[in-house]
């Protein structure tokens, strides 16, 4: 039997599935409630979701300035219609490099910050390949961040 979950996009500088960069605190609680995935824990200016799999940091004002996300079975994640967390880490970082129109870019297993789109990378290792059985290095969070 297989089993359907939802498919959440990454639009650099903007939103990560229900959750819009930007949004109140309540505004991203609500989306990702609404979306099936209820706050499960907050730590001073972090929120978490999906077993911490999604994590949301605010400003001070209480506005999302940033979304992180690690591999999960519940939802997939996607960023220009490619899953971030089934593909090498390589693969993901040249396509996000095509897209970022701010010259050459060099890959870094630890961690990259695009800059014109403020993507985030870090921590590519086999461990995170949970998808392909631990045999190709994946990171181990992919993020986005506001203006």
């Amino acid at each position: 039997m297989n089993i359907t979950v939802p498919t959440f996009e990454f639009v650099p500088l903007h939103s990560f599935g229900p959750a819009v960069l930007g949004a109140s605190r309540a505004e991203i609680r609500t989306a990702f409630l609404r979306a099936g995935f209820p706050l499960e824990d907050s730590l001073g200016s972090s929120d978490y979701f999906c077993a911490a799999s999604i994590q949301v940091e605010y400003s001070p004002s209480e506005r999302a300035n940033f979304i992180g996300v690690s591999s999960s079975p519940r939802f997939a994640a996607h960023i220009y219609g490619v899953d971030v967390f089934d593909i090498d880490a390589s693969e993901i970082f040249a396509i996000i490099a095509s897209h970022d129109n701010s010259g050459a870019h060099i890959f870094d297993e630890y961690e990259y910050l695009f800059p014109n789109q403020l993507v985030s990378l870090w921590g590519a290792d086999q461990q995170y390949d949970r998808k392909g059985n631990e045999r190709r290095f994946i990171w181990a969070q992919v993020g986005i961040r506001g203006t």
